[in-house]
């Protein structure tokens, strides 16, 4: 794992993590997403997954998502949620609480929820935030790449993290961000070679 400590914005500090998950974990990950392909669903504007609205009561986003504790009665079932408590690892919690004074709260969480996010051609989600404490996004995207955009914005800081497959990306989750258009040629489309968002919500019961 290799740490980038995003703290130039001394107020909207956030942590970077390359090569989240090695070779073996990557394997089982793409196991599952594979597995699951066809269950990602857009949502029809019946609120079920949960996207963000605007102000005129119109969804902000375009995307592909599934719940994996909906899918999931018994967590041990999924390689996703077998694997996530990396993220709580010693130094994982070391690197953020050098990032950001928000750590001490993401040490006091103790319920979770994981969902995964799929982007295809025109597919993006407006600027919003989290109604949790701490976000973990982690990237996953067949290689080579073959979209443009996808990159994260975070609007307060005039930041954009870009899109690169294994990296997650730590930050408290009131902070506005947005995801670009992604942008596919059609020959792609419709192959499971879009951008997947792995995301994890802390939150304190």
């Amino acid at each position: 794992m290799k740490f980038t400590l995003c703290t130039e914005n001394k107020v909207f500090p956030y942590l970077i993590i390359d090569d989240f998950y090695d070779k073996k974990e990557q394997e089982l990950i793409w196991e599952e997403l594979d597995f699951h392909r066809n269950d990602f669903e857009y949502d029809k504007g019946t609120g079920k997954y949960g996207v963000a609205w605007d102000e005129n009561n119109k969804p902000i986003a375009k995307l592909k998502r599934i719940y994996l504790e909906e899918i999931y009665s018994n967590r041990q079932d999924s390689n996703i949620l077998n694997l996530y408590s990396k993220i709580f690892s010693k130094n994982v919690r070391t690197a953020y609480q050098l990032t950001t004074p928000s750590w001490r709260t993401f040490e006091i969480t103790n319920k979770d929820v994981t969902m995964i996010n799929y982007y295809e051609d025109q597919d993006n989600y407006g600027s919003h935030f989290d109604k949790f404490m701490h976000t973990a996004v982690l990237w996953f995207y067949k290689t080579p790449k073959r979209f443009k955009g996808g990159n994260i914005i975070f609007p307060q800081q005039s930041g954009t993290v870009e899109c690169v497959h294994n990296r997650l990306i730590l930050f408290p989750s009131y902070y506005l961000h947005e995801v670009e258009k992604v942008e596919m040629e059609e020959q792609y489309r419709n192959k499971g070679l879009g951008r997947y968002s792995i995301v994890h919500f802390y939150n304190k019961e």
